[in-house]
């Protein structure tokens, strides 16, 4: 039998990869100048938001009067616009690489789709040759140098299978990973839309606010100064300032209270805490897909966490997760199917547990401290004295202890991408609302 045709099945498929290589390049260069305005555009919007951060610091460090003061909100409106501005541009930049990511893993699933084909084609030839002996191999061939040419075509074949083994499981790997990547842009670009939301929310409110300074104090220092003095501890503005805490059913009232306690006993600002609680509660609730009551929970342990990362193809992520899972509820003495987490969204999972959302696995690294601290052991991430510790306990590990601003968004960025060295514009933009919240709720406390 000759194997010359068999020998050129592999050329096929090397050349529709170069094809599809083409195809994504040309996928990526199409969306090159959108992304290249894009990136123009944001570059100019942050050279403006840097003046503005530069102005805020220098208002903030000089005695508050109503001139200040005034112009402090004119300021902050001006960033919360601006910072809408640009999250506006960044959701159409994610939503341009989400685009560009789905086209190249549909290049490189065609591709792999050849290969396969291809490996199947050059294993039916190697095994039908391996059925002849030697001399029906050779009575096959017309003569010697037939026979030798036969066998030299099935080495090479058997080659070339090997290599294309290679490149097809290298190949599986990428998509795996592209796959992963993809996911995570998803996720970007959901936790952009909301925090954008949260954003929206804030800017009304310091229009508000500004309009209340303006009718209270009637244009009169005088009036002012009494104003100030009257608003420390005014539990009415903090409930402005902790809007969506309050929707979990925690009052303002007792949501300080409490953070007070775990910052202080983790080592970190009872502000910072609060504002990152108020960020990431809203974050949950302004999400499009996730409705009101999120961080309470409307999911299930085995629809939300463990069927939605065994969908995933992360087995071993899935058992670890139903494993924490069952320890915790078991130390709790609880019916774990009866116990609330978060809805699965839109991407990734779902499964987080209590007012501070964290997973099964991340609440037990922080359990023997959270302990410690408040004395209930086992601790119950749906109390929201043992959340709140948690979560200042996570802050204070991850920078927050040394109480200084660079320390604050080192441990805000860990707290929503695990890195504190996070570069990511979500990251950017989660840290610095919550060090702008911050600054609001410390002004009240």
């Amino acid at each position: 039998m000759s194997l010359k045709k068999g020998a050129l099945s592999f050329v096929v498929p090397a050349m529709v990869g170069v094809f599809l290589l083409f195809t994504a390049t040309a996928y990526a260069q199409e969306d090159g100048a959108k992304r290249s305005e894009l990136e123009r555009q944001l570059e100019q919007l942050e050279q403006e938001a840097s003046q503005l951060d530069s102005n805020l610091q220098k208002t903030q460090g000089e005695t508050r009067t109503l001139a200040n003061e005034t112009a402090t909100l004119n300021t902050e409106i001006k960033r919360r616009e601006l910072e809408i501005k640009r999250l506006t541009l960044v959701i159409k930049k994610t939503a341009l690489e989400v685009q560009n990511k789905e086209a190249g893993i549909g290049v490189l699933s065609r591709k792999i789709d050849k290969s396969r084909k291809a490996l199947a084609a050059g294993l039916f030839l190697v095994y039908v040759y391996d059925q002849d002996n030697t001399l029906t191999v050779l009575l096959k061939n017309g003569n010697l140098s037939d026979f030798f040419t036969s066998v030299n075509n099935l080495q090479k074949v058997e080659s070339r299978l090997q290599g294309a083994l290679g490149e097809f499981r290298d190949d599986r790997t990428e998509l795996e990973e592209e796959k992963n990547e993809l996911e995570e842009f998803q996720e970007d670009q959901q936790d952009l839309k909301a925090l954008q939301d949260v954003e929206r929310r804030f800017l009304a409110q310091k229009k508000k606010e500004k309009d209340e300074l303006l009718r209270l104090t009637k244009g009169k220092e005088a009036l002012f100064q009494q104003l100030l003095q009257s608003k420390k501890r005014d539990i009415a503005t903090l409930k402005t300032q902790l809007f969506y805490i309050e929707k979990t059913g925690i009052t303002a009232e007792d949501a300080v209270r409490m953070a007070t306690l775990a910052a202080n006993r983790a080592g970190i600002r009872p502000a910072f805490l609060l504002a990152l609680l108020e960020v990431e509660t809203g974050k949950q609730f302004e999400d499009g897909v996730i409705s009101v009551g999120t961080n309470v929970g409307t999911g299930n342990w085995e629809r939300d966490l463990y069927n939605c990362y065994l969908r995933l193809g992360k087995r071993t992520q899935a058992e670890n997760e139903k494993k924490a899972f069952f320890t915790i509820t078991g130390k709790l003495n609880l019916d774990p199917n009866k116990m609330p987490v978060s809805r699965k969204p839109n991407y990734g999972c779902g499964g987080a547990m209590g007012p501070a959302q964290f997973l099964p696995t991340t609440w037990l690294r922080f359990e023997d401290k959270v302990a410690e601290l408040t004395g209930h052991n086992p601790p119950n991430p749906w109390n929201p004295e043992d959340a709140f510790t948690a979560s200042a306990v996570f802050l204070a590990q991850s920078g927050a202890a040394s109480k200084t601003q660079a320390g604050e968004i080192r441990a805000a960025k860990t707290y929503i991408s695990g890195r504190s060295t996070c570069t990511s514009y979500i990251c950017r933009v989660y840290s610095n609302r919550i060090i702008s919240l911050a600054r609001d709720i410390d002004r009240i406390l």
